[in-house]
């Protein structure tokens, strides 16, 4: 399996609340800035995937809150391809504090494929070569 590089992100002022701590809600954002630009470093990437009538919906996605982040601080998030059915793409998340390596959230997410007229896709017999490219960054090769 081929490993992803992280992603990181500096916090925003208008990320965090009333207690100066970043939004529980912007983890999820923060998901997919890092899952759009795994997709970019792998050759993947949304925008071309798209063009070429891929669309990759979110179909489930959970966040469990550690420690918080706050305005300013960097975080990085670093995911994996945990799980990969040829229809269906599982992904976990880990936000860690880039100065410390404190743990802020973990998270997964499940993806399928469609089209943009929302019908499901199987990658792995309609696009072989973009199956291809994912099983190489997947931990479990099968569901």
């Amino acid at each position: 399996m081929k490993e992803i590089t992280p992603y990181e992100h500096i916090v925003q002022y208008y990320e965090t609340d009333q207690m100066k701590i970043a939004h529980h809600s912007n983890y999820i954002r923060w998901f997919e800035e890092a899952r759009v630009d795994a997709f970019e470093k792998i050759g993947l990437g949304y925008k071309e995937c798209e063009e070429n009538g891929i669309m990759s919906p979110v179909t489930s996605v959970t966040a469990k809150f550690k420690t918080s982040a706050e305005f300013y601080d960097t975080v990085v998030i670093s995911i994996k391809f945990v799980k990969y059915t040829g229809v269906r793409l599982y992904i976990e998340y880990e936000v860690k504090d880039k100065a410390t390596g404190q743990v802020r959230c973990t998270g997964q997410s499940e993806h399928c494929f469609i089209t943009p007229e929302g019908k499901i896709i199987s990658v792995s017999r309609d696009f072989p070569e973009i199956d291809a490219k994912l099983r190489e960054y997947v931990e479990e090769k099968d569901a």
